[in-house]
Order: C-alpha cells, then structure tokens, then sequence
C-alpha cells in the first residue's frame, strides 16, 4: 500500500496543473490581500482572513480536477493494466488513490493556512488574530473552523466527484459534472431550504450536509435553514463521504479494463 500511495503521488506532483494551479490560488490570495489592504471600505481584511483569503474556494476547483483524473486517466492510458499485471488488488489500488487525494489536499489547505498567517502578519499586522471578546472565538479560531469546515465539505464532493468518474470514463466529462455541481449547490440549496420547512426530512440530503462551511462561519442564521446543529452537518458529512467511496471501491472491482 505504501509503495502505491509513493507511486500516485509522484504521479500527482508529476502533472503540471498539480504545481501551476497552487501557485496561480496562492498569487490571488496576496493580489485580495493588497486590494483589502487599498480598499479596506470594500473588502473587509478579517473576512477575507476567516476565508483564507478566499483560497478555501479555489482549492475546491483543484481537487475537483484531481479527483475526476486520478482514476479515469488509468483508464484512459491503460496504465491500469501495468497494476493489475503487479499484483495490486483493486481494493488497495483505489484506496491508495483516496489517501493520495487526501495527503495532497491537506498539504495544499496547510499551506495556504500559513501563507494567510503570514500575509496577515506583513500586512495586517494591527489586526489582532489571537484576541477573543466574551464569548467570542477569535480570528485565527474562526478561520481555523472555517478551514475544517470547507476541508469537510470538499471531501463530500470530492467522494461524489470520485464515483461520477468511476462511472464515467472520460476525465472531461468528470470534471464538468463536477464544477458545474459546485457552482450549482447555491441555487439547489435555496430551492432545498424552501423543501426542508415543508418536509424536514429532506434535511438530511447530501446536499444540505454542504452547508457546513457557511454554517460555522454563521451558526445561528445558518441553522434556522438547514434545521440541523453543527455536530450533526458534521457527523451527516463523514457518513455520506464513507457512503460515496464505499460505493466508489465497490464500481472499480467490477469496472471494466
């Protein structure tokens, strides 16, 4: 297995985009953070900081384009054969692939945390990330929360991105349902929140455990919407991510070589 998750990520790191798109997110992040700091009336700095400078949202196009190639470009080379030719079951094949995808986004959210602490610190450096009124969690908490929070969700489309590609085997198409998915929740979830005061069971759709993000940064406004608590978007997360890849190994055993 270890050999696997080696092999993957070399092949990850390999492919241009995998460098390129980190580089273009982390040159936004500071290209916000100059705009915050010249126009301060118009994008406020401790926001954009709790978003991590709106990195979180970027990473999620990445992922989403690693996730609907990881496996469909196997197939597409054939080079699928070379590791069923080595011995690899296919169990273990795919969950390297899952544990790549999952040590690749964690490297890619760590980072862009930091370069926010940093870039907080050399030019906000008045704003006070560590201060706590009453009650009140600080910045670098909020922003902390609000990085697991998306963390989470990610991996909820990332797990359905995963099985849509499964089924699929062109990576194109993968990565268009996937986007298109992503820039779609907004609409579906307003349509969703109407559905769930009318049928409250409907809060426990997929689709509403990826509000998680936007109900940690709101908690309370969030929560009249979704009708559920945090713990429970959060635990509703973890249960449909092991759904979907459980159903992503079970489709790659029978898919066809």
């Amino acid at each position: 297995m270890t050999t696997l998750v080696k092999q993957e990520l070399f092949k990850m790191f390999k492919k241009k985009s995998s460098i390129i798109i980190p580089i273009l997110i982390f040159i936004l992040m500071i290209g916000l953070a100059v705009l915050s700091k010249n126009y301060p009336d118009i994008i406020g700095s401790k926001s954009l900081f709790k978003q991590g400078y709106s990195s979180f949202s970027w990473i999620f196009f990445l992922m989403i384009i690693q996730a609907s190639t990881i496996i469909t470009m196997e197939f597409h080379y054939g080079t699928i054969k070379n590791l069923l030719y080595r011995n690899y079951s296919r169990t273990s094949i795919i969950i390297s692939k899952f544990i790549s995808l999952f040590i690749y986004s964690l490297i890619i959210f760590v980072i862009s945390i930091i370069i926010s602490l940093v870039i907080n610190l050399t030019m906000f450096s008045d704003i006070n990330i560590l201060k706590q009124t009453g009650d009140n969690l600080s910045l670098l908490q909020e922003m902390l929360l609000t990085a697991l929070g998306n963390y989470v969700g990610m991996w909820l489309l990332l797990s359905l991105t995963l099985l849509i590609s499964c089924i699929f085997k062109s990576p194109g198409v993968s990565i268009a349902i996937g986007i298109i998915f992503y820039f779609a929740i907004s609409i579906v979830s307003g349509i969703l929140f109407a559905l769930i005061n009318q049928w409250e069971w409907l809060k426990w759709l997929p689709i509403n455990m990826l509000n998680l993000s936007s109900q940690i940064i709101d908690n309370e406004m969030m929560k009249s919407f979704t009708k559920l608590e945090l713990h429970e978007l959060f635990i509703g997360n973890i249960v449909y991510i092991v759904v979907f890849l459980s159903l992503v190994i079970l489709v790659f055993k029978k898919k066809n070589v």
